[in-house]
């Protein structure tokens, strides 16, 4: 791991471990975590590729289009991406794609559609796991954020994956324009 990443990870860690509020982001913490989509919107998300990629989703309750922001984990052996969601599965973006399974994902200069198919608990607790082998400080991160008592065990890492749903993006096809995005 390289000095730069390990210092985006310890500001992260901070960050999330004892700024942002732990029953929803609020209204400041929101426009923050969008503050990705304006660098994709000025064609430099390529400079945050290996960190964060676009979640275009359709609102379950509006049918809006929504775009969300996530860090995620990519399999290139299944090219297929892992995003986590926090607030124990309350979030909107979650919710909307657990409701409307197509969605689009924009990574880099990447995008194409994809399914949008629920982790299992078990698959939740092997991410977090791994997630804590990088950075064993983020064990206080999810005990803040779960309220559960967490030592990294495989029965603790169990009652933690309740907390932190996740969904599995398998793409579908390669996007052509920026118009696919109005698909959803």
């Amino acid at each position: 791991m390289s000095l730069f990443q390990r210092i985006y990870l310890a500001i992260e860690r901070v960050v999330m471990t004892y700024l942002v509020p732990r029953d929803r982001p609020g209204p400041v913490w929101r426009v923050i975590f969008k503050q990705p989509i304006w660098i994709y919107k000025l064609g430099l998300g390529w400079l945050i590729d290996k960190r964060v990629l676009l979640l275009h989703t359709t609102g379950r309750k509006t049918g809006k289009h929504r775009i969300t922001p996530l860090e995620y984990s990519h399999d290139p052996a299944t090219d297929t991406y892992t995003v986590m969601a926090g607030w124990g599965g309350k979030t909107d973006w979650y919710r909307n794609a657990r409701a409307n399974p197509q969605v689009y994902v924009q990574v880099g200069r990447r995008a194409f559609h994809a399914l949008a198919r629920p982790v299992s608990r078990e698959g939740v607790a092997a991410i977090l796991a791994e997630i804590i082998a990088l950075n064993p400080r983020a064990l206080r991160m999810f005990a803040r954020w779960s309220d559960e008592p967490v030592d990294g065990g495989p029965e603790s890492l169990q009652k933690l994956a309740v907390h932190f749903p996740s969904l599995t993006l398998h793409p579908q096809r390669e996007a052509v324009g920026e118009d696919d995005a109005v698909l959803l």
